[in-house]
């Protein structure tokens, strides 16, 4: 799968460089003195299970995320960041939940300019998700191309969404998406009686069960005449085994046993067992 999933990763890439663009020159990109320690950042939180459970199969795992090295997250011109944030919930007014966004902040005293049409998301499974489609953004809200002053930051994609009938999550339409870093399962290949309750497993970046890559397109000329691109590359780092929820649901927990800002998880669980999840890949 790990194959598989890298030789997507550079068909994408390779079909973001072939696709209409105003560019014509690509500059290819050289990491900067300060590249691993943005990249140490996420891979610096390891979990110990430092309590007992009951012994028995878990309803469900937390994945800890991290960065393969061969990331470029740092240039001269720009630093780019997966950042947490609680942001209103669109259908109950005294909800928050905490999400994730790409930051992207201007390092040069240029404007820096992003094409979200050839920006994506890459998934596990060599699925994409580009930050800008016509045919399902609302063009007239979402704008293509962010303009970032010099010494600023934004985000690449931003929360916003509608309800059409108050209280029905089925009709809260969502307008700009943030990040989600939600894992299938079934193609990371676990199943029920992966973990006991408790146990912990870690993982290296050329041998995990799981990845996800960022592609980010960005210029100094607003007319794209010349372009480069970042690649970001995560991947699980830990599994953790779990029998309450609420236990590794939240990242607070993990900011108390030792995580920071930087350390990125989700869980996936199922009751009756954990090969019976509620969320799928897209």
């Amino acid at each position: 799968m790990k194959t598989t999933y890298f030789k997507c990763l550079l068909f994408f890439t390779a079909m973001t460089l072939s696709m209409p663009l105003h560019a014509q020159t690509m500059v290819l990109l050289q990491p900067d003195k300060n590249n691993q320690k943005v990249i140490k950042r996420y891979n610096c939180y390891y979990h110990k299970a430092n309590f007992s459970h009951p012994s028995g199969l878990p309803i469900g795992y937390t994945a800890v995320f991290g960065v393969r090295t061969n990331s470029i997250m740092s240039t001269d011109d720009v630093e780019v960041n997966v950042v947490k944030k609680w942001v209103q919930d669109a259908a109950v007014n005294d909800m928050e939940n905490r999400v994730y966004f790409v930051e992207i902040k201007n390092k040069s005293n240029k404007t820096l300019y992003i094409d979200k049409g050839h920006c994506y998301r890459v998934y596990h499974n060599g699925k994409k998700y580009c930050y800008f489609d016509p045919e399902r953004d609302d063009t007239t809200a979402i704008k293509r191309i962010i303009a970032i002053p010099p010494h600023s930051k934004r985000y690449l994609s931003d929360y916003r969404a509608e309800l059409k009938n108050k209280g029905k999550y089925s009709e809260l339409k969502i307008l700009d998406y943030p990040e989600e870093f939600h894992w299938d399962a079934r193609i990371a290949g676990v199943c029920e009686g992966f973990l006991q309750i408790g146990e912990v497993r870690s993982f290296t970046e050329d041998k995990s069960p799981y990845y996800r890559s960022f592609v980010i397109t960005y210029s100094k000329d607003r007319a794209f005449s010349t372009y480069s691109l970042l690649t970001i590359n995560f991947y699980m780092r830990q599994l953790i085994g779990y029998f309450y929820p609420e236990l590794y649901s939240d990242n607070d927990v993990f900011d108390l046993l030792g995580g920071n800002q930087y350390t990125i998880t989700n869980c996936e669980y199922g009751y009756g067992g954990v090969n019976r999840f509620r969320r799928v890949e897209r």
